[in-house]
């Protein structure tokens, strides 16, 4: 058969365009006969109407809730803060169907499924009519085949990092599904596992094949470390107030140090810690800047590299002056000045003061109170405390200090001094002075060890029946010692290691805490007591998203190192549990020894029998023991700021020196919610008491204010279901 001749190019262009043209043509014909065009046409009724509802059905591996933030087709709502109202079409949002957004939302959701290891999955979208021309979407969702890891290597990593060791930090593992963000995070954790021993500039080279058919994925990470990175050179910019030798300070390393990224990350941290930056970066020069160009080394064993810290300061001085009035305080105004840069150095000096009472106090004492602050009239036959708290100005004078760096990068000095006189009307009157000095060391990763030394030298002017319900001291000799000038100096010492993973709640890790306070006539104390404590917690998923925490708290004072007996144990010292971050069946500070302070008041009419009214006050214990056992989980919907709580809470507060009943282990069960709200987790627990309230010793108050006491043994009466019920709204962790 004979060749056929070659068409030249001109017929060949010739021909396209005729396709071209009688594409175009067809294309145009059903334009004309009104077939829809574009994503969807199927669906083509319907866009622009109003969306009603969004659903999801079929097997879904995935939460609704989930996936309702992976699509951007909403259905329309009407909210006013937390009411499902509209007044006058305040708060309402509308949302028209869009077939084009449509279409995008279900390859989202493919994508969403095949990231988890679902490969295949098949997503088909509905559209169907609702009242008052609006329509409901709804997405039929049909998972493909979970695909499971199969092999796992990691190359070339020998001579800088055991290979075994990065198997067991990389989160994918061999036999777990296959997941896309598991394996960009493997590949991240490769990487910086090498940076951080000085391979500035490796590289992972990722791979993965995954067989449809078995359902199974191999992965091959092939590293290349590059050379080992040293530092030849720091440089500063940006900086004048601010000295090189203190911004030297707060760098980690110097040089000659091997380039590690968590050292460039520390080292920017701790010139944020700085009040006197207000931005800074850490980080290998440009190669314009670099002493020796890398380009001219790459290819050598070990390199020398530039680093350039930039810095941009803030300004040196803050003053904040503020004046208000109140029918409590009378006129009232507070002034502070900050200085960032005192002495040089970054040193941090605030000074601050405050007054109130301005008007009816003190030197300033105006005579306003027969006008402005009648709240400071004096009633007929007022008390000696009453008059001493009505014409007492309130004021507070303070100055701290802070070296932010001391002897290297990890350890800061503060020093601080006040003298102060508060008051509230009617209750108490308090007059101190005092200091403080500080050292705060990170001894290790995520761990701080710190001490303090305090001076303090006050009284308190009250009368009785305040001390034993606010002050919660109730014994005549106590509320003596409260009443004159004493110092009550302590030396405290503690260690924080925080290992917790909050995302935000907590899912993993540990925490831990120890201290100990000492005060004794050592360090010129007027107080006698040695206190140490301690709190352990514990975080582990159970299943997915399924947390479940332990804790445990105890503490005690050690009677046969220091003399109690012969001392003073302030009340703010002294253990006390119950609330919503220990056991949380009783109320803040409820469980342990209590007291009981009967007062009348006489009637109004002599006719009328007089008002009784019984107290409860907690005396705090010298012993406490609190633990914890709580299992969360996600709720049902919004489940990624939503979750679920059940707990158990138990503990003891027994006290060695209280007339009080030491009443034994209580356990409270009970249930919560938590919200990650934006300002904190926001927490909601209901927990259930089986106790009844404990006897303790009655008190009472006498004619003249003065306490009376004990009276005998003081019998609560017994709970109903309802008070057995506590409830807590808190923001924070509960532990």
């Amino acid at each position: 058969m004979p060749a056929r001749p070659a068409a030249s190019p001109a017929a060949g262009r010739l021909r396209t365009l005729v396709a071209l043209a009688a594409a175009a043509s067809l294309a145009a014909c059903a334009g004309r006969g009104g077939a829809p065009a574009g994503p969807l046409p199927q669906f083509a009724e319907y866009e622009g109407r109003e969306v009603a509802k969004v659903s999801f059905s079929g097997d879904l591996q995935i939460p609704e809730d989930s996936l309702e933030r992976v699509v951007t087709t909403h259905a329309s709502s009407c909210k006013f803060g937390f009411l499902p109202i509209c007044p006058f079409g305040v708060g309402r949002k509308k949302y028209e169907l869009d077939l084009a957004v449509l279409a995008r939302d279900v390859v989202r959701i493919q994508l969403l499924y095949r990231d988890l290891g679902y490969y295949g999955t098949r997503v088909v979208p509905a559209v169907e009519d609702a009242s008052d021309g609006d329509v409901n979407v709804r997405f039929a969702v049909l998972p493909g085949d979970l695909v499971r890891l199969r092999t796992l290597e990691i190359a070339n990593t020998g001579q800088v990092i055991a290979q075994e060791e990065l198997l067991a930090k990389v989160p994918l593992k061999v036999g777990e599904p296959f997941r896309r963000i598991d394996f960009l995070a493997s590949v991240d954790t490769v990487r910086n596992a090498l940076l951080e021993r000085g391979r500035a500039y490796a590289q992972v080279l990722r791979n993965y094949s995954i067989d449809t058919i078995a359902d199974v994925a191999d992965v091959q990470l092939v590293a290349e470390p590059g050379p080992l990175v040293t530092v030849d050179t720091i440089l500063f910019v940006g900086q004048y107030r601010l000295t090189e030798k203190t911004a030297r300070h707060q760098i980690s390393f110097r040089e000659g140090n091997r380039l590690r990224s968590t050292e460039l990350a520390r080292s920017q941290r701790n010139l944020y810690d700085l009040e006197l930056v207000s931005f800074a970066t850490v980080e290998v020069a440009p190669e314009s800047l670099q002493v020796t160009p890398d380009s001219l080394e790459l290819e050598r064993d070990s390199i020398g590299t530039t680093v350039l810290v930039r810095i941009v300061e803030a300004p040196r001085y803050a003053v904040d002056v503020a004046a208000g009035y109140g029918t409590l305080d009378c006129f009232r105004g507070r002034a502070t000045h900050l200085d960032r840069n005192f002495l040089g150095g970054a040193r941090r000096l605030e000074l601050s003061g405050m007054v109130s009472k301005v008007g009816v106090g003190g030197a300033l004492d105006l005579g306003l109170d027969d006008s402005l602050c009648r709240e400071f009239a004096l009633k007929n036959q007022p008390t000696a405390i009453d008059t001493a708290i009505a014409s007492a100005l309130n004021y507070r004078l303070a100055a701290d200090f802070l070296q932010p760096r001391l002897f290297g990068t990890r350890t800061s000095v503060g020093l601080g001094a006040y003298t102060e006189r508060t008051s509230e009307l009617g209750l108490y009157l308090r007059t101190a002075l005092g200091g403080q000095l500080g050292v705060v060391r990170q001894v290790a990763p995520a761990t701080i060890f710190s001490t303090t030394y305090t001076v303090e030298r006050g009284s308190t002017q009250a009368t009785d029946f305040f001390f034993c319900i606010a002050y919660e001291v109730c014994r005549q000799e106590d509320i003596a010692r409260l009443k004159d000038p004493r110092w009550s100096n302590s030396l405290s010492a503690g260690l924080l290691r925080n290992r917790v993973r909050l995302d935000p709640f907590p899912s993993a890790g540990y925490q831990l805490r120890l201290g100990t306070d000492y005060a004794s006539t050592l360090i010129g104390s007027e107080d006698e007591y040695l206190r140490v404590q301690g709190d352990g917690s514990v975080y582990r998923e159970i299943r997915e998203d399924w947390v479940v925490q332990l804790r445990l708290t105890g503490g005690t004072f050690l009677e046969g190192l220091v003399d109690v007996g012969a001392g003073f144990i302030p009340p703010q010292r002294r253990f006390y549990a119950g609330g919503p971050n220990t056991v949380r069946g009783f109320r803040r500070n409820e469980l342990g020894p209590t007291v009981y302070v009967r007062r009348i008041d006489p009637p109004p009419d002599p006719d009328d029998p007089p008002d009784t009214l019984v107290i409860a006050s907690a005396t705090g214990g010298t012993r406490m023991v609190v633990g914890t056992l709580e299992v969360t989980a996600p709720a049902p919907i919004l489940r990624e700021t939503l979750r679920m709580a059940a707990f158990v809470d138990g503990g003891k507060v027994s006290a060695s020196d209280s007339l009080a009943v030491n009443p034994g282990l209580r356990f409270t069960p009970g249930v919560g919610v938590r919200y990650a709200s934006p300002v904190g987790p926001l927490r909601f627990d209901v927990a259930f008491n089986p106790y009844n309230p404990e006897p303790g010793p009655l008190f009472e108050i006498g004619p003249t204010g003065t306490l009376v006491g004990p009276l005998g043994t003081f019998q609560p009466e017994p709970r109903t279901f309802w008070k057995r019920l506590t409830l807590h709204v808190s923001l924070g962790q509960a532990f």
